[in-house]
């Protein structure tokens, strides 16, 4: 006696709809990422070149109120670097924590977001 072999009537339909969906997936993936990246584009944001780094000491102590109550911390001072846009005609302020300061050195990149 021979084995019974099941042909599913509905198989091509299903493996055409499931490849549909990944295409459709994928292009909303593609359309997204070229959307953000026209955003970023008009937006003005840039990597520019680190040209100086500024610490002014300030000392103070900062309160912050959140969930877990209030909580202070001990702040040096302000640390800023200066970026120079890629065509050399401007130059930004950035604020930055203590931490970014310490790792990054003049002559690196850094993306700036310039705020309006």
């Amino acid at each position: 006696m021979e084995p019974k072999i099941y042909a599913d009537p509905d198989r091509k339909r299903i493996l055409f709809l499931g490849i549909a969906i990944a295409v459709a997936v994928l292009a909303a993936i593609a359309l997204a990422t070229m959307s953000l990246n026209r955003t970023m584009k008009s937006s003005g944001a840039f990597t520019g070149k680190i040209i100086a780094k500024e610490f002014t000491p300030e000392p103070a102590r900062e309160i912050t109120i959140g969930a877990g109550g209030l909580r202070g911390t001990d702040v040096a001072g302000e640390y800023l670097l200066k970026v120079e846009t890629p065509d050399k005609a401007r130059v930004f302020n950035v604020w930055v924590d203590r931490t970014v300061y310490e790792e990054l050195k003049v002559g690196d990149d850094y993306y700036v977001i310039p705020t309006p």
